[in-house]
């Protein structure tokens, strides 16, 4: 049942998760102009979306539409699937994630701003955030094993409005299945071009993908966040 469940869910956005992969690619395409001529970036892309399209079948299922979460691993499969070709080619790690940044960066710059905007309002919203406060209620349950596991932090006067605690990432999970986990927190660094979009303050310190044993996001309704690249600033980050 559970498999059914999978492969009828992913299958039912089949076209939605296409488009989104062709839009993050296009930021892609960009920074791969600096290393590959225009042929192999479409035979990369060729062979990106083919991983990707193998992945509908074999994404955890965690709650589809009932949680506010899918949509996150689904973009961490398009990182994926951008990654995995990338490895046999002749990049560091660290240029391979500044295609994953890049990709972002590209995706959320050719939305409509008005459209940012208006997710930012929604996101940072009491009606939202009382139904991620069930949500977060329901992920400590852990129905579902590859699941995000998150706790909300309320501000008591503290220098945000509200935050999370993810203290399991279905992403790094995904990552981990695949043995391409150091490359996680490049795609981390991706909440920031989301964030900054949004128009929504935005820090942390810390991430699961560079040992931390939780991730800490703090959110401020309006203030600045910053682009995210490069990250040798930020106070999550580590090069090890």
């Amino acid at each position: 049942m559970k498999d059914i469940i999978n492969t009828e869910y992913y299958l039912s956005i089949r076209s939605k998760m296409i488009r989104e992969f062709s839009a993050m690619y296009k930021g892609a395409r960009k920074e791969l102009s600096l290393h590959f001529n225009e042929g192999k970036i479409d035979y990369l892309q060729q062979e990106s979306q083919s991983d990707y399209e193998k992945l509908f079948e074999e994404l955890p299922y965690i709650g589809g539409r009932k949680n506010a979460d899918t949509i996150n691993l689904i973009m961490g499969a398009i990182a994926l699937s951008i990654i995995r070709p990338l490895e046999r080619e002749k990049l560091t790690d660290r240029q391979i994630g500044k295609v994953i940044y890049e990709a972002f960066n590209g995706y959320f710059e050719a939305r409509p701003n008005i459209i940012n905007r208006i997710v930012g309002y929604i996101a940072t919203s009491k009606f939202y955030a009382g139904k991620m406060k069930k949500q977060i209620e329901l992920s400590s349950r852990r129905k579902y094993e590859d699941d995000f596991v998150s706790e909300y932090v309320e501000s008591e006067g503290r220098d945000f409005d509200f935050g999370y605690n993810y203290v399991e990432c279905a992403i790094h999970k995904l990552f981990k299945t695949y043995k391409v986990e150091r490359f996680l927190k490049y795609v981390c660094l991706g909440d920031y071009v989301m964030f900054r979009s949004f128009g929504i303050g935005f820090t942390r310190t810390q991430t699961i993908a560079n040992g931390a044993s939780f991730c800490d996001f703090r959110f401020r309704r309006r203030g600045e966040t910053y682009s995210g690249w490069p990250p040798d600033d930020l106070p999550e980050w580590s090069e090890t």
